[in-house]
């Protein structure tokens, strides 16, 4: 995969990821910006310069309207983050949206996809 960096301000999410215990930082990505394609990314996320691992959804939000891109940083807490400019390189996609039934099966998801990252990265 030829690597894409996505950039934007983080703004305020829908909280559901904090929810489910994985919190991201959510960015709009404009509707003229290419991405390859929907789905589960690893990737990294810089933030002031400092580049942290990530995982990644890239998807088309709750409205369907208006792509979103969601990133966690794994095994970290950089504070704040809304109103800060970040870039996200995703590195490889690992998986593709699909839907869920209920919260329980989103935050099993998410734990494996949080499993997976870790491997990819070397990480315990």
């Amino acid at each position: 995969m030829r690597q894409v960096i996505l950039s934007g301000t983080v703004v305020k999410g829908f909280g559901l990821a904090t929810r489910l215990g994985c919190p991201t930082a959510n960015i709009v990505i404009g509707s003229n910006t290419v991405i390859p394609s929907l789905g589960v990314y690893v990737a990294q996320t810089e933030i002031e310069g400092k580049r942290f691992p990530s995982l990644v959804f890239v998807s088309q939000g709750h409205t369907g309207n208006a792509l979103k891109l969601e990133t966690h940083l794994i095994g970290e807490e950089p504070g704040p983050l809304i109103g800060k400019r970040i870039s996200v390189f995703l590195l490889e996609k690992r998986r593709p949206v699909v839907p869920y039934d209920g919260e329980d099966a989103m935050r099993g998801r998410i734990a494996k996809d949080l499993a997976d990252a870790r491997r990819y990265f070397f990480l315990p």
